[in-house]
């Protein structure tokens, strides 16, 4: 009589949980992996050294504006001046009690120079004008570039998180597995066994610590055992520990 397929899988051995726990730990490691790598953070740095740049240029940017303001203020302060002093001299020049000649040709020859003085300075403000108006339209191009910059940012952090978010639910999702499988074999007085397990796979770094017996190859390290020991390996019993001699990972039979 054949099998029934829906029949329950036989339970597996204790070192075929060593097995199972590792597939655990290698997924737990793939979606670690898969969340440090993702595509989206290497597109961040990118945008950061965007950024960073777009700030340095920005930064040299201003401090020229702001020399060429200065300058601007300062003329436009001595326009003032001129003009106030302008003011005053036309004012006594008008008054009814002027009647110095020599004091009238005077502050008319001051007001001819200050005319000359103020004409001259503000020639001097207009080509300051023209220069601070392409570094202006510079410094808006600089600041539009960097507010698409921090917008396309903005989208990737999104992207980052969502994906942080879904590797958390599925990372959690597997570290039921591996607590429900800790305690049942726990149940199966195996937690020695899984003590060895946890502590040969700290000193492995990553590398598998637990191979299938795969006819004569290791599913660890991929090599064929050799005749001799797979023999030996072979008369164990299934519990029994085992080494591949090429990789020294537990063999599960």
């Amino acid at each position: 009589m054949t099998s029934d397929a829906s029949e329950p899988a036989p339970p597996a051995s204790r070192l075929g949980i060593l097995a199972q726990l590792q597939d655990l730990d290698v997924r737990l490691e793939q979606i670690d992996h898969r969340v440090v790598h993702l595509p989206e953070r290497e597109i961040r740095t990118g945008i950061d050294a965007e950024l960073t740049a777009l700030g340095s240029e920005m930064s040299a940017l201003e401090v020229r504006i702001g020399d060429l303001e200065r300058q601007q203020r300062r003329h436009e302060d001595e326009v003032a001046r001129i003009e106030s002093k302008r003011a005053q001299n036309s004012e006594r020049l008008y008054e009814s009690h002027m009647t110095s000649p020599k004091e009238a040709e005077a502050l008319t020859a001051e007001a001819e120079a200050l005319g000359r003085r103020q004409l001259e300075i503000e020639d001097q403000i207009l080509e300051l004008m023209e220069q601070l108006e392409p570094l202006s339209h510079e410094h808006d191009s600089l600041a539009d570039r960097r507010s698409g910059a921090e917008a396309r940012r903005h989208e990737v952090d999104t992207v980052i998180a969502s994906s942080e978010r879904e590797a958390q639910a599925e990372r959690d999702g597997v570290l039921g597995e591996r607590a429900a499988l800790v305690a049942a074999a726990d149940a199966e007085s195996i937690s020695e066994l899984i003590s060895v397990y946890e502590q040969r796979r700290a000193a492995a770094r990553g590398e598998p610590v637990v191979g299938r017996l795969v006819g004569t190859t290791c599913s660890a390290c991929h090599l064929e055992i050799p005749s001799v020991d797979f023999e030996r390996i072979a008369r164990l019993e299934p519990d029994e520990l085992a080494e591949c001699p090429h990789c020294g990972a537990l063999l599960v039979r």
